[in-house]
């Protein structure tokens, strides 16, 4: 019981955290330069690649969640150990 609520909290968590990620509003590429604005930020984000390199430029508030691997593995782990702690509770002996 408990890994199964473990496993069913992980993905339901990486669901949640990846389904809820914020998307850019504006986004336009040309030729190896991408452009990503986002208005509810108030800023953006400028990478320019050449091969294997490439060059980063965010402008504005940036914020851990607004990664969308690492929003949806912090979601994850936080399912994660819910479904753990449902598995303990609900996977304890009854008493007569």
């Amino acid at each position: 019981m408990k890994v199964a609520l473990l496993v069913v909290g992980l993905v339901i968590g990486a669901a949640v955290g990846w389904l809820t990620a914020p998307a850019p509003t504006a986004e336009m590429q040309i030729g190896p330069v991408k452009v990503e604005v986002d208005q509810d930020k108030g800023g953006g984000t400028l990478t320019a690649s050449d091969g294997g390199k490439s060059m980063e430029i965010a402008v504005g508030d940036q914020s851990v969640l607004g990664d969308r691997n690492l929003r949806t593995a912090i979601f994850a782990a936080g399912g994660g150990v819910i479904g753990l702690v449902l598995g303990f509770i609900f996977g304890r002996p009854r008493r007569a």
